[in-house]
């Protein structure tokens, strides 16, 4: 199994196969996230939350075992 947390880098594209809702993270306030701004959204991959940018998927902020 992949272990993405140890290749995350900000300014780095996500794999388009973590980009689909499955990992789309839509309850940020409860997981006490900050709201993403517009055209970004959080993923959550095992056991990270990565913040992106929709259309490119460029990683913005990284919270590793958050």
């Amino acid at each position: 199994m992949p272990v993405p947390h140890q290749q995350w880098q900000r300014g780095h594209a996500v794999d388009p196969h973590y980009r689909g809702d499955r990992y789309w993270v839509t309850d940020w306030k409860a997981r006490h996230l900050y709201a993403p701004p517009r055209d970004h959204r959080w993923l959550y991959v095992n056991g990270d939350y990565v913040l992106v940018a929709i259309a490119s998927g460029v990683i913005v902020n990284i919270l590793t075992g958050y």
